[in-house]
């Protein structure tokens, strides 16, 4: 559905975490210039179908938000219709080449780019956390940013190590509170079309209390990441992301202690074979 003029979403279902069951694909469409973001093919060809309803016969750039299989699942095909080179962070060049051995990738990107799509002038910024290698797309005209993985619309960014990365995360959330924002489209969930700047802050707000439970549980003595996660986790959290919830909750607690290991707050139990952890 086209959104806002010339900007389409498209929610294609895909395997990626629970509770989200799709991944949103973005077409920009100004001049004859079509940048798609995180365009992903599933069984269905939903996406080759909206194309053809648009009359649409080729994409221009291909932006990969960052290298997760759900973000550029079935892309091959795609381009294999509908041409276009590959627009992703450096860091993540490398790895995407030995995935699209035959394509085309575009200039160098590390964030402060800006890509000229007719109308629209799309800033890239690099927002490490989820992924090193992440990166979102601001339109600053019309205060449009497709986040990725970095905010989504339901629920929170899962951050699990070694990929993700707490510091850089919240570094990240604070950078984007420097920008204006009225829609987040994010990388899942529905759009955030009130309150965008609210809900940057409320996901910086949730790690620290999230932060301030883990140190809590510490209190009570050496305990281990997934001993953590079942004491600081409750049904509320349940309710959001459902019962499976706890396996990937350890990786998230896993994230805040390498933060707080970092700033000195939290130890590792020396000769534990559990990994305990304590407070310094």
């Amino acid at each position: 559905m086209e959104i806002f003029s010339g900007i389409h979403w498209l929610p294609i279902r895909t395997r990626t975490l629970p509770p989200h069951r799709a991944t949103n694909t973005y077409l920009l469409l100004s001049d004859c210039t079509i940048l798609a973001i995180d365009a992903i093919q599933s069984e269905e060809p939903e996406l080759k179908r909206y194309f053809s309803e648009l009359g649409l016969d080729s994409i221009s750039m291909a932006a990969i938000t960052h290298p997760h299989q759900d973000h550029y699942r079935g892309l091959d095909t795609l381009l294999d219709q509908f041409g276009g080179e590959i627009i992703t962070h450096s860091l993540a060049r490398n790895r995407l080449e030995e995935v699209f051995t035959d394509r085309t990738f575009g200039q160098e990107i590390n964030g402060g780019e800006v890509l000229q799509i007719g109308k629209f002038q799309v800033s890239i910024l690099h927002t490490p956390g989820h992924s090193p290698h992440h990166i979102c797309l601001y339109l600053e005209e019309e205060k449009v940013l497709f986040s990725g993985d970095t905010i989504l619309g339901w629920g929170t960014s899962i951050i699990a190590p070694p990929e993700g990365d707490m510091i850089a995360y919240m570094k990240t959330l604070l950078d984007l509170f420097e920008i204006e924002v009225d829609v987040i489209c994010p990388g899942h969930g529905p759009l955030i079309k009130e309150r965008a700047a609210e809900k940057i802050q409320w996901y910086y707000a949730h790690r620290l209390m999230r932060e301030r439970k883990v140190l809590d549980a510490l209190k009570a003595g050496p305990l281990t990441p997934s001993e953590i996660a079942e004491k600081i986790y409750n049904e509320e959290d349940f309710k959001m992301h459902g019962r499976d919830l706890l396996p990937r909750a350890v990786y998230s607690v896993m994230a805040h202690i390498q933060k707080l290991e970092k700033e000195g707050l939290v130890t590792i139990l020396d000769g534990s074979d559990s990994s305990k952890y304590f407070l310094t």
